[in-house]
């Protein structure tokens, strides 16, 4: 907590707007202003607001590594390089307390966290004394409020993927993590114990219905609707978190809010969230599209940092990249060739051999692709999985749902709602669906997770049971060592 701190009051306090707008994500915050002014305009709090982002945006967090960690975890990526820089003992299960993405990912999220816990008490304190008055409007102060309670809400629950174990395991008794939900500004009060993994779920969910219940409708541009949180950010978000509770009903409440009942899938109120017509189209500039729910942007001057954008860990002509495994049992041998997704694959030589990578991110001269938190496909697949499982039957709303996603890519594969003998054959199927649309999107090993499934062994790596220590991370020396009400996993 201590280095967090020293990070926050080097970057803090507090985080200005280039070039004055009052909407616009700024890409590179650029003032530091002292507390005493961080409030005393509407473009000083928006760029607050902005810098929020820009801690979520971090190539250790967001901006790129989360992503890669909570794939290479799984079976479907091979390593070209045994750097332990860039992953490799996360690759092969062998992480320790010490190890540098253990440290380094903790603390980017909980420097984001207090950032974000330093904005709220602010706005709200001065709000509450009226010193506000005249410089923003009530729906101005609830929207940034609510941008903050929903960033908050996602740092904590992608903490918990990595760092606890899964809620499914017995309803989240585990221990999660230390919640810190007040501004630190010393190292005083830094010792805090764990709250359970269902504690720090019930947070996660506060602040997203708190979020909810405060937050803009929409945005007056695609870049806006795709950078800042609004409402249906928030709904599908929820769709992530109650699907990881197993919680199968509010799955499916939220999804409804923002997923019709029958095609097409358009969000019929708020942020006009929808399929792309075209797999290509979301990874391609300016990385907008209706589908793209919530990215971390990046330009040409602004980049998640050396060794952390995902076209470094999935392009071709990246030395430290990961090429995808073939076997039998992996999504790419499960792909038919005519795949949209498939077709969308670059190749590169590696010792010798021709192997396949993701093509996602194909900016690898510049690395300023996005990088995509949530997709509308994902909001989908969640709907459709709630509703086999809680009415525990196949219907035909939900293969709807799982063919908008597939037949998107892969016209010909478009599943009958006969094809499915039972329950577990859909969810079978669905699964396999998820593994290949969101390859290189950081889902495989939270679904592995959350379903109470073992981690697949690949090449000489063998799989990690649930039972098995390296099934989630340790806890951090650096935490353990500065908090001593803090215990290991």
């Amino acid at each position: 907590m201590k280095n967090i701190l020293a990070t926050l009051l080097t970057l803090l306090i507090i985080m200005g707007l280039s070039g004055c707008s009052k909407e616009n994500l700024s890409l590179s915050p650029e003032t530091s202003l002292d507390e005493v002014y961080a409030f005393d305009s509407k473009d000083r709090i928006v760029g607050q607001v902005n810098g929020l982002y820009a801690f979520m945006k971090s190539g250790q967090f967001l901006g790129g590594r989360y992503f890669v960690y909570n794939d290479i975890r799984a079976e479907n990526f091979i390593p070209k390089s045994s750097n332990l820089v860039t992953g490799y003992a996360t690759w092969n299960h062998s992480v320790l307390g010490s190890t540098n993405e253990i440290q380094n990912l903790w603390g980017a999220v909980y420097a984001a966290v207090n950032a974000i816990n330093i904005f709220i008490e602010g706005i709200e304190s001065r709000w509450a004394n009226g010193s506000l008055t005249g410089i923003i409007t009530e729906a101005e102060y609830n929207q940034y409020r609510s941008e903050a309670f929903t960033l908050r809400a996602i740092c904590y629950f992608s903490m918990l993927q990595l760092y606890a174990q899964p809620y499914n395991k017995n309803n989240g008794t585990s221990p999660g993590l230390p919640l810190r939900l007040k501004a630190y500004k010393t190292a005083a009060d830094n010792d805090l114990a764990r709250s359970t993994v269902a504690e720090t779920y019930t947070q996660i969910l506060k602040d997203l219905n708190d979020a909810e219940a405060l937050a803009i409708a929409d945005y007056s541009s695609a870049l806006l609707r795709t950078t800042r949180i609004h409402k249906n950010t928030i709904i599908a978000y929820k769709t992530r978190v109650c699907l990881h509770m197993g919680n199968w009903t509010q799955v499916k409440t939220e999804a409804a809010k923002i997923v019709p009942a029958a095609a097409p899938f358009v969000a019929p109120t708020g942020a006009p969230l929808a399929l792309s017509s075209s797999f290509a189209n979301i990874w391609a500039s300016p990385y907008t599209t209706a589908e793209s729910i919530f990215s971390m942007p990046f330009t040409s001057t602004n980049l998640a940092g050396t060794q952390n954008s995902l076209a470094h860990y999935n392009h071709p002509n990246s030395s430290e990249s990961y090429y995808l495994n073939v076997e039998p049992g992996t999504a790419f041998a499960a792909m038919n060739d005519a795949d949209a997704r498939k077709l969308l694959f670059q190749t590169g030589t590696v010792a010798g051999a021709t192997r396949y990578f993701v093509g996602k991110w194909q900016s690898f001269t510049v690395q300023s692709d996005y990088a995509p938190v949530m997709r509308y496909a994902e909001v989908l697949l969640n709907y459709a999985e709630a509703i086999v499982i809680s009415d525990n039957a196949v219907s035909q709303q939900a293969v709807d749902l799982l063919n908008a996603v597939r037949t998107r890519s892969f016209p010909a594969g478009a599943y009958e709602l006969t094809y499915f003998a039972d329950v577990p054959a859909f969810i079978d199927a669905l699964m396999l669906e998820r593994t290949i649309e969101f390859l290189g999107e950081g889902l495989r090993n939270m679904d592995l997770m959350r379903t109470g499934s073992t981690i697949p062994g690949k090449q000489s790596i063998p799989a990690v049971p649930t039972t098995s220590s390296s099934y989630i991370w340790p806890i951090p020396g650096s935490e353990l060592g500065t908090n001593k009400l803090m215990t290991g996993n």
